[in-house]
């Protein structure tokens, strides 16, 4: 496979990685990523969250290239985005602040959520974007848990403010779908990609 640069400060997408044994380096960006949601439609034919992750993967993926591929030669370049949906319309991205993860948690409490991840892949010639959606049910939380997790500081930087793979474990009674996706990234479905374009890293 030709050189992958996975274009994320996330580290736990660059574990995800190197657990999988995908071979890469990382090019970190500090981009706003909002995409214009005024262009959002029913009519595309996906619900908003997942327009939504593809096209923050989208504009990550543009400015990376901008700058990669200035010089010779076309490495592959991946990127991602993942956001929390409570109800398949609206989106949790990351806290602004402890109020704010407080208030995702409250909401995410005793119920079935979704968790959205946006993947764009390209060679310099193709490029490939689908979204992966995880369901997860979270217990009962009480304000004190709340607090309290909130005061570890582990929400912050975080979808919907919680790390599945970190104290929030705690919180999770079911998982339906792939795991990694809610971690960072689908490292089956950035694999099904990468060899669609015809760069198998197995």
């Amino acid at each position: 496979m030709e050189k992958l640069i996975l274009a994320s400060a996330s580290p736990r997408r660059r574990e995800l990685l190197e657990a999988a044994g995908i071979p890469h380096t990382v090019f970190k960006m500090d981009i706003d990523e909002t995409p214009d949601v005024s262009r959002y439609s029913r009519e595309s034919g996906l619900p908003f969250p997942e327009w939504y992750t593809r096209e923050c993967a989208l504009v990550k993926l543009r400015a990376a290239a901008d700058l990669i591929y200035k010089g010779d030669g076309r490495p592959v370049i991946v990127t991602a985005d993942t956001v929390v949906s409570p109800d398949g319309e609206r989106i949790f991205g990351k806290p602004a602040d402890e109020d704010d993860a407080a208030r995702m948690l409250r909401e995410l409490s005793g119920t079935d959520h979704t968790v959205v991840g946006g993947i764009c892949v390209t060679d310099g010639s193709s490029t490939l974007v689908s979204s992966v959606t995880t369901r997860v049910r979270f217990k009962e939380l009480t304000e004190r848990e709340i607090a309290s997790y909130v005061g570890s500081g582990e929400p912050f930087g975080k979808a919907g403010a919680y790390a599945i793979q970190g104290k929030a474990s705690l919180f999770v009674e079911s998982v339906s779908g792939d795991y990694a996706n809610i971690v960072g990234i689908s490292v089956f479905e950035l694999r099904r990609m990468l060899a669609d374009l015809g760069h198998d890293p197995a």
